[in-house]
C-alpha cells in the first residue's frame, strides 16, 4: 500500500537495509513522529547480537558502515511501499538528497542482495535495476562477491573484545584525539561509544559524559517518586536528548577522553571526524544555547579549551529565558552599589598569597584598602604568633612570591564581586578583584597575578556554584592551574615537601633580646626584611641570615602615634618607603622593653629613614635623645631645626611655647584675638573659633557640596569602617547638617556610633547610616587643622561638674558665653595639647581671658562676672604672680561681694580655704 512521498531526516541506521527516519523539527524541540522503515526488495548482512549470542554474518558491519556514513543525519526522501503487520514492520524505498536510490547504492557495492517476492515480500518497482546491478557487482567481484581470501576471511572474522578497565583505556588515550563512532545516546549530555582507533583500544564501548554540561534526567527504568508514582522524565529531558541523537548518533567522530566521573564513566568533549566538517554541530554549546542544558561547573574545570563558550551559549539561554530559563531572573550584582570598578592602584603590602593592600593613584578616593584575589585560595598563613600555630604548606613561598613581583608597583585593578562574613559586629564585607601587572619585559598583555600564582603552584582556583560570581578570566584560571598540576610545581608536587620555615623571635622577650645585642652589634649593617610597620618609628624586621625576628625603633626619633595628629601621614611615609621591602639596619642599643634601637637604610642606603621622617615634619627628636652624645645627633637635631622653621608637617602651627613671667599681664602676651564660643562643658570648660581668617564656612560649603544628595537611609556603598580617631563626614541631627568629625569610639553592631565634632567642640552619639569618609582632600583635618580649640578662663577656680554647685555654674557659664563673640587674651597655651579634647579629664589647650570688645579694660572681663554671681574663685597664687596688681584687686572684691551676699556656692559660708596654691 502506498502512502505517498514524505521527508525527512535519518536519525539512525540499525543495520545495513533499515533507517530510522524523523520528522524535521526545529532545534530543541520535543521529538516528532519517526518511523523505522526497511528497504524493500533487498537483504543486507545480519548482525550479531549484542550479548554475543550470535556472531555477525560476513559484510554485516560494512554494510551497516556504509549506510551510516551516506545517511546518518543527512535528509533524505522516502516512500512506504507496502506493511507486513504480522512482524509489525514497513518496507519502502528511500532517496538522498542528491535523487541516488539507496538500495541501489548498497546493491552497487555489493553490500546487499536482491531479494527475491514471495511470502510476506512483495515485488518492487526497480526489481529489474536492482538485478542488473546485482550482476554487475558480482561481475565486479564488490563486497561479498568478492573471491579474494584475505577480503572474505577478514569480512567473516569474529573479534572478541575484552573490556579493558576504565582507568586503563584513559592512561592509553587521555587527552589523545581518537576515532569513534556514536552507538546509541542515553540522554542529552551522555553517549556510549565504540572506539575505531588502532591499537589494544579498538572496538571498546565506552560511556562518554560530555564535559562541560549537566542536562535534565530521562529517569531511571523502575524508578518510584515519594508517592510512588514513576519517576518520569524531567522537563526538557526528551528534547535535549532527542538533538544529541539527531545531532550525533550512529556518526564518525574524535573523542577527547579528559578523566573519570565517580561511576566511573568518561569525561570528554566530542569533536567531528574531519576537521574540516563545517556541519559539525558543538552538541555541548547548542543545548546550552537551546537552554536544554546548563554549565556543569566541576566538568567544565576540565575542559581543554576552558568553558567560556559554553557560559556565553548559556549566558544567551538565560537573557532570551529559552526553556529551562522561563522565569529566570539574574542575580544582583554585588558590586552594584560600588561607583568606581576599574581603577590603577600601587601595591603597598602582600597580606596572604591571596590578598593584597593597594592605595589607588587616582580618583575620589585614594584611601588604602584590602583586595583579594578573586577565585583561588592561597594556602592560609597563621595570625598567631605561637610557635605551635603553623602556616599551611606553601603559604610562605605564595606570600614571597607576591612580595617581589608586586610590592611598590602599580596595578590594574578589576572589581569582580563582594562577599560578606561573619555575624552581627563582626561582620566585614571582602571585595574580590582581578589584579594584572604592566609586562615590561616583552611589552605584551598584563599578567593576570592569579594565573602566575597558580602555574607555580602557589594557588588553587575555587569551583563556584552555577550562579555565584567569579572572575572575570575564570577560565584562564582553570586552565593556568592545569598547567601548574602538570608541570608538578609547588603544591602539586607530591614528591616533594614544602620548606620548613623556623625563625627565633626575640621581639616578645625582652631579656632574650639583650643576648641577641652583641651579634647584631658585631655584625654592623644587617640586611633585614620590614614584615610591620606599626608606627612611623617602630616596624618588626626579620633578618634571613640570623633567623631571627626583632622589634626595631628608629634611634632619637619620635613619630606620632595612634590618634596624634599626624600619626597617620607619618605611618603611611613608612609603610610606603620599606614595608616588605629589603632595608640595612645598624644596632646600638636595646632598650628595656627589648625594643633595638637604631639607623635604618632602604633604597640601596640611599634613603635614611630617621632623617626623612624629620626632614618631612612627620617626626621629631625624642625629648631624652642624648644630641651632643650621639655622632649623629647633632645631624638629626638640625634637620628637626630646619623643619620647623619651613613649618613642615606637625610644626605646621608650631610657635614658640609660651613662658609664665612675672610682670604686668600685658606684657605677656599681645593683640586680642576675635573668638566666638561654639561650646561649653563643665568646668568652666569651653571651645572657641578663631572669628578672623576662619575658614569654618569654607569647610561647611565644601561639606554641602559632596553630601546633600547623600541618602542617609543607608549606609555607605563602599569599604567604610572607621576605627577611632579617624575623621569623617557627619549629618548633625540638631540641623541636618554636614560637618567634619572624629569618631571617639569603636562602632559595636548597630548601635549609634559616639562622634566629636571637632570644628564646634560638641559631641553625638549618631547613626552608622548618616556618617561618609571624608573623601576631598581639601577638608580633611591634615589640609584643614580642627577649628575647635579647647580653652579654660584663666586664674578662675569653677566647681567640677560632679560637685555640689558644678551643674549651676556650667549653666551659668553657659549663659554668659555660650554662642558669644569675644576678644580673647591668650594668658598661655599647652606645650603638648591633647589629642581627645572630647574625653572628660582632658586639660584645656589654652588659658584664655574673655572681654566684651576690644576697648575694655582688664577689670571688664567675663571673669569677673562669673566672680560676681558667686560660681568661682580667684587662683590666687597664679593671679598675683601674672596680673596687675589692680586686676587681681578687682577679681578679689568680685569674689569677696558674692561672699558676703551669700550668692551660688557662697550660700552657706566658706567653700574652702583660699590658702591653697592649686
Amino acid at each position: 500500500m502506498s502512502t505517498g512521498w514524505l521527508r525527512g531526516v535519518v536519525k539512525a541506521v540499525p543495520s545495513g537495509d533499515q533507517v530510522i527516519i524523523a520528522a524535521p523539527c526545529a532545534p530543541g524541540a520535543p521529538p516528532g513522529v519517526e518511523k523505522t522503515l526497511t528497504l524493500a526488495g533487498i537483504v543486507a548482512p545480519r548482525l550479531g547480537r549484542r550479548d554475543g549470542s550470535s556472531a555477525d554474518e560476513a559484510f554485516a558491519r560494512e554494510s551497516r558502515a556504509s549506510l551510516r556514513r551516506a545517511l546518518a543525519g543527512r535528509r533524505v526522501s522516502f516512500r512506504v511501499e507496502y506493511a507486513v503487520e504480522s512482524i509489525n514492520r514497513e518496507f519502502g524505498v528511500v532517496f538522498t538528497e542528491s535523487g541516488e536510490n539507496v538500495s541501489v547504492m548498497q546493491v552497487s557495492k555489493g553490500l546487499a542482495k536482491v531479494k527475491a517476492p514471495g511470502g510476506n515480500d512483495r515485488a518492487v518497482a526497480n526489481a529489474e535495476e536492482l538485478e542488473r546491478r546485482e550482476l554487475e557487482a558480482r561481475e565486479a567481484e564488490a563486497g561479498m562477491w568478492s573471491k579474494d581470501p584475505a577480503v572474505l576471511a577478514a569480512a567473516s572474522q569474529r573479534t572478541v573484545v575484552q573490556a579493558m578497565k576504565a582507568e586503563d583505556v584513559l592512561g592509553a588515550l587521555r587527552m589523545k584525539p581518537t576515532p569513534a563512532v556514536v552507538d546509541y545516546v542515553l540522554n542529552g549530555g551522555t553517549v556510549k561509544l565504540v572506539l575505531t582507533g588502532d591499537g589494544a583500544t579498538r572496538d571498546q564501548n565506552i560511556t562518554l559524559s560530555i564535559g562541560g554540561i549537566s542536562v535534565p534526567s530521562v529517569g531511571r527504568k523502575g524508578a518510584k517518586n515519594e508517592d510512588g508514582t514513576d519517576q518520569g522524565p524531567e522537563p526538557f529531558a526528551l528534547a535535549a536528548k532527542h538533538f544529541t541523537e539527531m545531532a550525533l548518533l550512529h556518526r564518525d567522530v574524535r573523542v577527547i577522553l579528559e578523566g573519570l566521573d565517580r561511576r566511573n564513566n568518561f569525561i570528554g568533549s566530542i569533536l567531528p571526524a574531519d576537521v574540516n566538517d563545517t556541519s559539525f554541530v558543538n552538541v555541548g554549546e547548542e543545548l546550552c544555547r537551546l537552554g536544554l542544558a546548563q554549565v556543569h561547573e566541576a566538568s567544565a574545570a576540565a575542559l581543554i579549551g576552558g568553558a567560556a563558550t559554553l557560559r556565553a551559549a548559556e549566558k544567551m539561554a538565560k537573557d532570551q529565558q529559552l526553556r529551562l530559563w522561563h522565569g529566570y531572573v539574574p542575580p544582583i550584582s554585588s558590586l552594584n552599589a560600588m561607583t568606581t570598578k576599574v581603577f590603577d592602584a600601587r601595591v603597598v603590602e602582600v597580606i596572604s598569597g591571596d590578598c593584597i593592600s593597594v592605595v589607588p593613584t587616582s580618583g575620589p578616593d585614594t584611601s588604602e584598602r584590602r583586595i583579594n584575589l578573586s577565585s583561588i585560595r592561597a594556602p592560609r598563613i597563621s595570625n598567631s604568633r605561637d610557635d605551635k600555630s603553623n602556616h599551611e604548606p606553601w603559604a610562605i613561598e605564595a606570600k614571597e612570591f607576591l612580595i617581589s613581583r608586586l610590592i611598590g608597583r602599580t596595578v590594574s585593578i578589576n572589581m569582580d564581586y563582594a562577599r560578606k562574613i561573619g555575624e552581627g559586629a563582626n561582620e566585614r564585607t571582602l571585595h574580590f578583584a582581578t589584579v594584572k601587572l604592566p609586562n615590561n619585559k616583552t611589552g605584551g598583555d598584563p599578567l593576570n597575578v592569579s594565573e602566575m600564582l597558580l602555574m607555580r603552584g602557589f594557588a588553587s582556583c575555587i569551583r563556584h556554584r552555577s550562579e555565584e560570581e567569579r572572575a572575570a578570566d575564570y577560565d584562564e584560571l582553570i586552565a593556568a592551574e592545569k598547567k601548574g598540576v602538570e608541570s608538578k610545581k609547588g603544591m602539586h608536587n607530591k614528591n616533594r615537601e614544602a620548606p620548613v620555615h623556623r625563625t627565633n623571635d626575640f621581639s616578645i622577650n625582652a631579656h632574650k633580646a639583650k643576648t641577641f645585642l652583641p651579634f647584631l652589634q658585631r655584625a654592623g649593617k644587617c640586611v633585614a626584611m620590614v614584615d610591620y610597620v606599626a608606627a612611623g618609628h617602630k616596624i618588626r624586621v626579620s633578618i634571613p641570615k640570623e633567623g631571627a625576628v626583632i622589634a626595631f625603633c628608629l634611634a632619637g626619633v619620635r613619630c606620632p602615634q595612634r590618634d596624634e595628629p599626624y600619626a597617620a601621614e607619618a605611618l603611611a611615609y613608612t609603610r610606603s618607603r620599606i614595608l616588605q621591602r629589603e632595608v640595612e639596619i645598624v644596632v646600638d642599643s636595646v632598650d628595656r622593653t627589648g625594643i633595638f634601637l637604631g639607623t635604618l637604610f632602604a633604597d640601596n642606603g640611599r634613603l635614611n629613614l630617621g632623617e626623612e621622617l624629620l626632614r618631612a615634619g612627620l617626626g621629631s627628636l625624642h625629648p631624652a635623645f642624648p644630641v651632643d652624645r650621639v655622632h649623629y645627633g647633632r645631624a638629626l637635631a638640625d634637620i628637626e631645626a630646619a623643619a620647623r622653621e619651613v613649618k613642615a608637617g606637625l610644626w605646621k602651627d608650631w610657635t614658640p611655647p609660651i613662658v609664665e613671667v612675672d610682670g604686668p599681664e600685658d606684657s605677656s602676651t599681645g593683640e586680642l584675638v576675635r573668638v566666638g564660643v561654639t561650646e561649653c562643658v563643665a568646668g568652666g570648660r569651653f571651645f572657641v573659633q578663631k572669628l578672623d581668617g576662619s575658614k569654618i564656612q569654607e569647610v561647611t560649603d565644601k561639606l554641602a557640596e559632596l553630601y546633600d544628595g547623600v541618602d542617609t537611609s543607608k549606609p555607605h556603598d563602599g569599604v567604610f569602617e572607621p576605627k577611632p580617631g579617624d575623621a569623617v563626614a557627619a549629618k548633625f541631627t540638631g540641623d541636618d547638617k554636614w560637618a567634619r568629625a572624629i569618631v571617639t569610639a569603636k562602632r559595636v553592631g548597630d548601635k549609634p556610633v559616639s562622634v566629636f565634632y571637632c570644628d564646634f567642640g560638641n559631641v553625638e552619639d549618631i547613626g552608622f547610616n548618616r556618617l561618609r569618609p571624608l573623601k576631598d582632600p581639601t577638608v580633611t583635618t591634615v589640609a584643614i587643622p580642627p577649628m575647635a580649640n579647647f580653652c579654660a578662663l584663666s586664674f578662675l577656680k569653677i566647681p567640677r561638674i560632679d560637685s555640689d554647685y558644678g551643674y549651676a555654674a556650667a549653666s551659668h557659664v553657659g549663659k554668659l558665653i555660650s554662642g558669644q563673640a569675644f576678644h580673647a587674651r591668650i594668658d598661655a597655651r599647652d606645650r603638648f595639647p591633647t589629642t581627645k579634647p572630647w574625653e572628660i579629664d582632658a586639660q584645656p589647650a589654652f588659658s584664655l581671658t574673655l572681654f566684651p570688645d576690644a576697648n575694655a579694660r582688664a577689670a571688664e572681663s567675663v571673669a569677673l562676672d562669673l566672680l560676681r554671681a558667686g560660681f568661682a574663685r580667684v587662683h590666687r597664687r597664679a593671679a598675683a604672680r601674672r596680673l596687675d596688681r589692680d586686676v587681681f584687686d578687682a577679681m578679689v572684691d568680685a569674689q569677696e561681694s558674692a561672699r558676703r551676699a551669700r550668692v551660688g556656692q557662697w550660700e552657706y559660708g566658706d567653700v574652702d580655704s583660699d590658702d591653697d596654691a592649686s
